[in-house]
């Protein structure tokens, strides 16, 4: 049995200060085990590399909720997406060119929307508590932005041709045919090519993460900082006890059976 560990990221696998000590004993043994890590995130590709070299993780990512799927060059035993660089490439959603395009068609009408492309990486860090490194890996998006202040109607007009959704702190702006459901069931299949049994787990801390949680066999929610778990309509959920990289700790433990 292969399992297959599809994560979020921030609250989840790193905690508010964008770290995952309280994990490291339990990846190390995922990783030595060979399980598959795969991040599925709004984060860029950038922010995501860092973060896997960091970690010694070389699986497929997801990328910008959803948008695109990233896996390492002769991952699968036959190519899957479009070879660029060192990756294969799958892009399910739009260029971030269309949606700045359209964003700054709606200022000069003067309706009221800032985002990362707007502002300048220490304005970025500010605001985030990034490292001004970190804030320009944040801005360097490809397929979405990242809204940080706005009026409703201006919002509305955004929704009639991109996903638009209300992250934790921020709003996350992206193309329609992007979903980090859609990019799960697409990497579980390539997988089930290659192995005869796969169970796959799924863990997030936001509403936001719902389609990654209905997407997998095992669905987990770690608890939030607030101490609250998000609302989320997923059958079969397992709430995991603690926040963060704690939670998701004790979510690999409890469903995996090589983690002690």
């Amino acid at each position: 049995m292969l399992y297959i560990i599809f994560t979020d990221l921030d609250n989840t696998l790193l905690n508010k200060e964008y770290s995952y000590s309280e994990a490291e004993k339990v990846l190390r043994e995922l990783k030595e085990a060979e399980i598959p890590i795969i991040f599925c995130s709004a984060k860029t590709r950038r922010e995501q590399e860092k973060i896997r070299e960091k970690m010694g993780i070389y699986h497929p990512f997801i990328v910008e909720d959803g948008s695109a799927i990233y896996i390492p060059k002769g991952y699968f035993k036959e190519t899957k997406g479009k070879p660029i660089n060192n990756y294969e490439i799958i892009v399910l959603g739009t260029k971030l060119e269309n949606i700045i395009k359209e964003i700054q068609k709606l200022q000069k009408k003067g309706y009221k929307i800032i985002g990362y492309q707007d502002m300048t990486p220490e304005e970025i860090a500010e605001i985030t508590g990034l490292s001004i490194h970190d804030a320009k890996l944040a801005k360097n998006r490809e397929f979405s932005e990242t809204i940080i202040e706005y009026d409703e109607e201006g919002l509305e007009k955004l929704k009639r041709k991109f996903n638009v959704q209300i992250g934790g702190r921020f709003i996350h702006v992206f193309g329609k045919g992007a979903d980090k459901g859609k990019a799960i069931k697409i990497l579980t299949k390539f997988y089930k090519e290659e192995h005869e049994k796969i169970k796959t787990i799924g863990i997030g801390d936001s509403y936001t993460d719902e389609p990654l949680l209905k997407a997998v066999d095992i669905p987990a929610l770690v608890k939030g900082y607030n101490g609250q778990w998000a609302q989320v309509n997923v059958k079969n959920l397992y709430y995991a006890k603690e926040a963060g990289p704690k939670g998701w700790a004790e979510t690999m433990k409890k469903f995996i059976p090589k983690v002690k």
